[in-house]
């Protein structure tokens, strides 16, 4: 039983996520869409994933033992489980060279500005090495310990000035435009991928029962940190000059507020604080992605020893990490292929395949009750 989650162990991963997610910037992808209308699209789009939440937790009660890969191979036996196992790997290897990419940098620009980023990484993946090896206990544990420092490091953003932020910026709180905001800002739904782990979650509660509390409490609390970020962003720095102060730092939006915290006059340097705290949560990000590879890859393959895979997964990521800016650039997998690819994948395959499994499961139990009359 110690691999299950309880309830509150459920909700620090999934906060976590979205945690690390705030450091990576991903706010700042938002703001650049919708400007100050980011607080209206946030709530907006909220409303639309809800309406997902609600049809998760409806459908998975008919399901209290299964995932959506259980499912998917209920619908379409091994093949459409092979299928639905590889996009979720995809997911899963695009997200992670994403968050090991921004992190190594943030590192390098704020700590190591001589060294070789093989050097940072190699100490990084140690890490990382030797806490995979035991498993989603660590990680959860991980999760739990760090979650209220974590949680407090993000409101603190808010308050950190001593109030020395300038409200008038969130004057035009509709945006540029009624159709940025509710039209073009649709693709902001991306930031709300953290669902992606409600497809999973059912097996893994130590009671079935918590699911629903887990799902509605969790989503509360990330769009509330998402909220605060967001705003943070917002009182600080006017839309029109972030990405002039990310350019000219060469450094996230984010990070740059940390730079505007006052704790005490005798307290300097406080970003190099949060980036030493925020290594924390970035690092039990990574490990939640490379333990969500290794447990997939279990499912399809059903290895004796689970935990050799992490030997292989963290050498693609090494080469996929070092590559991926020979092929791509990884401002560009970030805004046009991570985006759209998360939201397909959470909103619409995943989604589409538990709806069809609930048909599939009622109509094999009203077959069921017609033959044992």
């Amino acid at each position: 039983m110690k691999s299950k989650l309880t309830f509150f162990e459920a909700i620090s991963v999934i906060a976590s996520i979205t945690i690390a997610q705030i450091i990576l910037d991903f706010p700042e992808y938002l703001i650049d869409i919708t400007g100050t209308g980011t607080i209206i699209n946030l709530l907006f789009l909220s409303v639309i994933s809800i309406v997902f939440c609600i049809i998760i937790t409806k459908i998975f009660k008919h399901f209290s033992n299964q995932d959506i890969i259980d499912i998917s191979e209920m619908i379409g036996g091994n093949f459409l489980k092979f299928i639905v196992s590889i996009l979720f790997l995809i997911f899963l290897f695009l997200t992670t060279i994403i968050a090991i990419s921004n992190f190594l940098y943030l590192i390098k620009t704020v700590y190591f500005q001589e060294a070789h980023p093989l050097f940072i990484f190699s100490v990084f993946i140690i890490a990382i090495f030797i806490s995979s090896q035991k498993g989603f206990y660590s990680i959860k544990k991980i999760s739990t310990l760090s979650l209220g420092i974590l949680v407090i490091s993000i409101i603190s953003l808010l308050f950190g000035d001593n109030g020395n932020f300038n409200s008038n910026n969130l004057i035009l709180v509709f945006g540029y435009n009624y159709h940025t905001t509710f039209q073009t800002g649709l693709i902001n739904i991306f930031i709300f991928n953290f669902m992606i782990i409600y497809f999973f979650l059912m097996p893994l509660l130590s009671r079935k029962n918590d699911f629903p509390k887990i799902i509605f409490s969790s989503f509360g609390i990330n769009l509330i940190l998402l909220l605060i970020s967001v705003i943070s962003i917002l009182l600080y720095y006017p839309t029109s000059i972030t990405k002039e102060l990310t350019n000219l730092n060469a450094i996230n939006t984010i990070f740059l507020v940390t730079r505007r915290i006052q704790l005490n006059s005798f307290l300097s340097q406080t970003d190099s604080i949060f980036v030493f705290i925020w290594s924390f949560a970035i690092l039990n990000y990574i490990l939640i992605l490379v333990n969500g590879m290794i447990h997939i890859l279990d499912k399809l393959f059903h290895y004796e020893d689970k935990a050799k895979l992490s030997t292989p997964i963290i050498s693609i990521l090494i080469g996929g990490t070092f590559l991926i800016d020979r092929i791509i650039q990884l401002e560009y997998l970030e805004q046009n292929i991570f985006k759209h690819y998360s939201i397909i994948l959470t909103f619409g395959i995943f989604t589409f395949i538990l709806v069809l499994g609930y048909f599939k499961n009622k109509k094999k139990g009203t077959k069921n009750a017609q033959n044992t009359k």
